[in-house]
């Protein structure tokens, strides 16, 4: 479980080989498992289980995604996703992205999380859950975006 508000998470990684392309960027789809890992890595933080959740009979699924890449990222390069929850409704959330190195954006998104049941049908968020989300939400002024 969580110990006290956390509004933002911090995942660090090294931009690895697998990560780029043939000009030696990382590929703009690899921002999404950089965004992946670090909202996962977020819930967890806070007391959120994804896997326990599924066999509640809880999925969460990317219902959209944002990408704005500002500037290139290349093999080597470390790099720090930062992630907050920037909205939460009653069967969806939003968790806002951005990208640094050496404490500089590079790039922003938004994820926007959509909860459902083992058959693929929208659900509500359970309040166990949703309690979780909102007692982690970012102010306003505190949001990467």
């Amino acid at each position: 479980m969580s110990e006290g508000k956390k509004e933002r998470s911090m995942y660090t990684t090294r931009i690895y080989y697998q990560d780029t392309d043939a000009g030696g960027v990382v590929y703009f789809a690899n921002y999404l498992k950089f965004f992946e890992k670090s909202w996962f890595e977020y819930l967890f933080s806070i007391g959120i289980s994804i896997p326990e959740w599924e066999r509640q009979d809880t999925y969460i699924i990317i219902r959209n995604v944002t990408l704005e890449l500002l500037e290139k990222l290349r093999y080597g390069d470390t790099i720090q996703v930062i992630t907050s929850i920037t909205e939460v409704r009653n069967a969806y959330f939003i968790l806002s992205h951005t990208v640094n190195k050496d404490g500089k954006t590079i790039t922003k998104g938004e994820t926007k999380m959509v909860c459902i049941n083992g058959k693929g049908k929208p659900k509500r968020i359970p309040e166990e859950f949703k309690d979780h989300l909102l007692a982690n939400t970012a102010p306003v002024s505190c949001q990467p975006l």
